[in-house]
């Protein structure tokens, strides 16, 4: 997990598509897509629903966004 998947994350939870949240970060949707698996990989846990349109954060996505919005970014 690092600075940048956070911040895609962060991105991602007001725009619900992967492909604008990257875009808006200046990364590739298949990068912000490598990104957000990676970030779940760490974290061990799902944190977004995809779809073929948009995604919706799970109830853990709502929880580390909450706690990433405090400025703690914790399970």
């Amino acid at each position: 997990m690092n600075l940048e998947h956070l911040k895609l994350f962060v991105r991602l939870s007001a725009t619900h598509n992967i492909s604008q949240a990257g875009k808006e970060l200046g990364i590739s949707p298949a990068v912000a897509s490598t990104y957000i698996n990676k970030l779940e990989s760490a974290l061990e846990t799902r944190l977004v629903h995809r779809t073929t349109r948009k995604v919706s954060l799970t109830e853990e996505g709502e929880a580390f966004f909450t706690s990433c919005r405090r400025g703690a970014c914790q399970r």
